[in-house]
């Protein structure tokens, strides 16, 4: 789960909800970009005006996630945002998931498509999952797979754009999914650096 350590509120929000689990699971910490001197930031003076520091923090954040993923070497991992909440009614929870997933992967978007993404596209339906073209825009939660997280660190270590734009344009040449019946949503009431 990646949180910024110093917003308590939303780290013990996505705490209450994943701890119940009993799941493995690490906090990995967000970036405050912020605080960052400019020139200290992977990123061009052009992405620099842009994109929101915001995102561009995010994008740092989520680079952590993944270089836990091929340190562990982990074959996949569940990436979720701190201000996630559950979706009623799935067909799975977390708990059940590995036993439904396809038999391979890069890319499982777990949230709901709210249509902001207007070239996001189901392929094909397989079962509980629909294999899709693009990605619903927002990463508060997805499945990654080891090769797709390597891919990343090794190729796009530099934020060129936002987190959830990288993965809509790699998922052109990658098996990538989503749930029939997404699993997370945004819990509302929680600001965020890059949407107060």
């Amino acid at each position: 789960m990646i949180s910024l350590p110093d917003d308590h509120r939303r780290r013990q929000s996505g705490l209450s909800k994943i701890q119940p689990l009993n799941l493995p699971f690490e906090v990995v910490d967000g970036v405050e970009a912020t605080k960052w001197r400019l020139d200290q930031l992977p990123v061009s003076a052009q992405t620099l005006r842009e994109m929101r520091i915001g995102e561009i923090g995010c994008y740092l954040a989520h680079l952590r996630a993944l270089r836990r993923v091929v340190d562990y070497r982990l074959p996949w991992a569940c990436v979720l945002e701190d201000d996630f909440c559950f979706e009623p009614d799935p067909d799975f929870g977390l708990v059940e998931i590995e036993n439904s997933l396809p038999r391979q992967f890069d890319y499982i978007h777990l949230q709901r498509n709210i249509g902001q993404n207007s070239k996001f596209a189901v392929v094909e339906n397989q079962g509980p999952f629909n294999r899709v073209c693009e990605t619903p825009l927002g990463t508060v939660g997805y499945l990654i797979s080891y090769h797709l997280a390597k891919e990343i660190l090794q190729k796009h270590s530099q934020c060129k754009e936002p987190i959830d734009h990288l993965y809509a344009k790699l998922s052109h040449r990658g098996l990538f999914y989503a749930p029939v019946k997404p699993l997370v949503g945004v819990q509302l009431g929680l600001d965020s650096a890059i949407n107060p």
